[in-house]
């Protein structure tokens, strides 16, 4: 059956992407964030191959249509880096062909998507394939290990994240956008049925029991308290849902997130965490290969194959071993250059979010885009805490959520030149797509000028 189901839904979006660039792109997503190959039981889907055939639909499909294909400064600024990245591999003693090819389409599909979201339907659209995709297993998964397991950790994988730590950050990132969108939902059932998919997703988030999960939830719990117009609707928000989580989190965990504030070289030797001890040592070899590279670092995620020649313990850690951190990631694998184009490009994020929520804030008419520019902000900083912990700089995800500020930037510009706000409707996924006619009111388009 979910060899059928997957078949049946290819199958549509296959049909869709041949109609127009921007399905094509929904296609893709649904792919890039389900992994449909990995839900199956059978091979049949992996070797469908069905990301590449989408890619391949969405590129051609683009390059015969009216759509303008939008390179701004800041979609430039994504090329450079990966052209940037592209000279480290080269230059790399140990390069990963493979891992950047992947990059690299990964930044391809960013700019695509910059350009193809360029009305305020569409923008809502992809952040609900987005958010169902990713979202579907993990709330499924939160709400069963509630129920039937109550405190017991959770270590499966998520194959577009991967282990523990990088999917208590991946399910952060994307708690926010299903608020943003059970808040911009037309239909009772739509937000009840999100709501509903937010809690399960929290609670798959916290029964990783990652230490780094736990501080960026402190960051998103944190966020919305100071953002939120009603402070008390969302402390009874926090509470309810704490009081549905907390009692049943074992000492287990408890003892885990302790460690975080009680520095680990104190401890006797046989209380020691030696993952956080190895964690500041994997980021001093880190240093030590910036120091020696320090344009173009090791390579293009490089960090694992040179690690050995660069660590001064003596193999006490192990061998080729992660740098468990985006930032002294991004710095050994692409230099300070790298770090620095990568950190440009989360500002410019951020400070587009801001000139947004400021922008739409308090005008009802706006309500889409200023849910949407809190909803990408509190992610962004939720991956940068983060990923202070985990190495997820080159994961699509962030790279589609940089994207979707630069969109969500140009709509708020097109509606700030028309001399008025534009109505923006909240509609439901049927009338995005056009299954109820077209959308009664107009919404900013970044081809309305």
């Amino acid at each position: 059956m979910r060899t059928l189901f997957v078949l049946v839904l290819a199958g549509v979006g296959l049909w869709g992407a041949l109609q127009a660039p921007f399905y094509g792109l929904l296609l893709y997503l649904w792919i890039a964030y389900f992994r449909p190959e990995q839900w199956v039981w059978t091979d049949l889907i992996a070797n469908l191959n069905l990301s590449l055939i989408a890619g391949a639909l969405l590129l051609a499909r683009t390059a015969f249509s009216d759509e303008r294909i939008r390179v701004n400064g800041r979609a430039a600024l994504m090329l450079l880096f990966a052209a940037h990245s592209l000279l480290s591999t080269a230059l790399s003693a140990h390069p990963d062909w493979t891992a950047w090819q992947n990059f690299a389409k990964c930044v391809i599909i960013t700019v695509l998507l910059v350009s193809l979201v360029n009305e305020t339907k569409r923008f809502r659209l992809v952040l609900l394939v987005i958010g169902l995709s990713l979202a579907s297993e993990g709330a499924k998964q939160g709400w069963a290990q509630l129920i039937f397991n109550p405190g017991g950790r959770n270590d499966n994988q998520i194959p577009f994240l991967g282990d523990n730590n990088p999917v208590a950050i991946g399910m952060w990132m994307i708690v926010p956008v299903l608020v943003a969108l059970s808040r911009t939902a037309a239909r009772g059932w739509e937000r009840r049925l999100l709501q509903f998919m937010t809690v399960g997703v929290i609670y798959r988030a916290v029964v990783t029991f990652s230490r780094g999960g736990f501080l960026t939830a402190g960051v998103v719990a944190l966020y919305y308290l100071l953002r939120s117009r009603q402070r008390v609707r969302a402390l009874v928000g926090l509470a309810i849902v704490s009081l549905l989580i907390v009692p049943v989190l074992p000492d287990e965990f408890w003892a885990r997130m302790q460690t975080i504030e009680v520095p680990t070289d104190e401890l006797p030797l046989e209380e020691q965490d030696t993952s956080s001890l190895g964690r500041v040592h994997f980021w001093h070899v880190a240093l030590a290969m910036a120091a020696a590279n320090p344009v173009t670092g090791v390579g293009h995620n490089s960090y694992n194959t040179s690690y050995d020649a660069y660590d001064f313990s003596g193999g006490l850690y192990g061998s080729q071993r992660s740098v468990h951190s985006v930032w002294f990631g991004v710095v050994a694998e692409l230099g300070y250059v790298g770090l620095l184009l990568f950190l440009l490009q989360l500002v410019l994020a951020l400070l587009a979010c801001r000139r947004v929520r400021i922008a739409a804030r308090g005008q009802p008419a706006m309500n889409e885009l200023h849910q949407f520019a809190i909803a990408l902000e509190v992610s962004i900083l939720a991956f940068m805490v983060g990923g202070t912990f985990v190495p997820l700089a080159y994961n699509e995800m962030i790279w589609h959520f940089m994207g979707l500020t630069i969109s969500l930037d140009q709509l708020m510009k097109v509606s700030t030149a028309a001399g008025e706000p534009k109505a923006v409707a909240a509609t439901g996924w049927w009338s995005a797509v056009g299954r109820r006619g077209p959308v009664p009111v107009a919404t900013p388009s970044f081809h309305s000028r």
